[in-house]
């Protein structure tokens, strides 16, 4: 199935450009999120005549994304949990305890946008976590998590 990109997705293409995707991923994503449009000559056509708004919607997320960053730069999350006398949690902090921990601090994060490529943290310690605020700005933020 081949579609239109309305917007820049990782390891798939940029705003404008005509991919070839599995046609579930196309009907049951692309299209459905609105980050694509099937490419027919009549979509060609209308995107050809709608780029330049496109372009100017992708650059002011694009400068949200690192505005936000900057905001996000230099925050250090601390955690106290209880936890057992080797440092093992008695349960765990996970993308969704980050987001909302951010979000008291005042910073607007969607739990989607936090990557734990180790999973959920279930140890005392500092961990860094990763905040995916758009396809070209990611930053690493430290989460300390201490014994309550």
């Amino acid at each position: 199935m081949k579609v239109i990109l309305l917007e820049r997705i990782n390891k798939l293409g940029r705003l404008g450009d005509v991919v070839e995707v599995r046609p579930g991923y196309g009907r049951n994503f692309l299209v459905p999120q609105g980050k694509a449009v099937v490419a027919t000559a009549e979509n060609l056509a209308d995107f050809a005549a709608r780029k330049a708004s496109l372009e100017a919607a992708e650059n002011e997320r694009l400068q949200a994304a690192r505005a936000r960053a900057e905001a996000l730069a230099d925050v250090v999350l601390r955690v106290a949990l209880q936890a057992g006398e080797d440092g093992r949690l008695f349960g765990s902090v996970g993308h969704h305890e980050v987001a909302r921990l951010l979000e008291e601090l005042g910073h607007s994060v969607n739990h989607g946008e936090v990557r734990m490529y180790d999973g959920p943290i279930k140890r005392t310690g500092e961990y860094p976590v990763r905040l995916h605020l758009h396809p070209e700005v990611e930053l690493d933020i430290q989460v300390i998590v201490e014994r309550a």
